[in-house]
């Protein structure tokens, strides 16, 4: 995962995110050690699952996205962009909520939706 070219959205190369962070906890890392030299920075094994958090938290898809402004093969990596994910402006990113259906309906009647205490990982 990286900042795209102009630091306002992330680069997600999927086959090396799934190797290095997502695989199984069972599965046998680089070099055949156990997973648990990675750390576990997601809850979740599957590509999927990931994506789901990202547009939970507003991201989305950059449509027709080629990749062709990155070094190497693009074929793989995804474009996402939340406009309150800058690389320069880390106060935009109490913005960011999570859209479950209750903060749904909450931001729809003027409420405030409030934010989980920062995991170890935010810290």
């Amino acid at each position: 995962v990286r900042w795209d070219s102009q630091a306002q959205g992330l680069v997600v190369d999927r086959s090396l995110f799934e190797r290095e962070l997502l695989r199984p906890t069972d599965a046998p890392g680089p070099g055949g050690e156990g997973a648990g030299a990675v750390p576990d920075s997601f809850k979740a094994t599957h590509f999927g699952s990931f994506v789901r958090q990202l547009n939970l938290y507003g991201f989305q898809k950059v449509p027709g996205w080629v990749g062709a402004a990155v070094p190497g093969d693009a074929r793989g990596l995804l474009h996402y962009r939340n406009p309150n994910f800058r690389r320069d402006c880390p106060d935009l990113l109490l913005r960011i909520k999570r859209l479950t259906r209750a903060n749904r309906q909450r931001l729809a009647a003027g409420l405030e939706v409030r934010s989980r205490q920062p995991s170890r990982f935010q810290q």
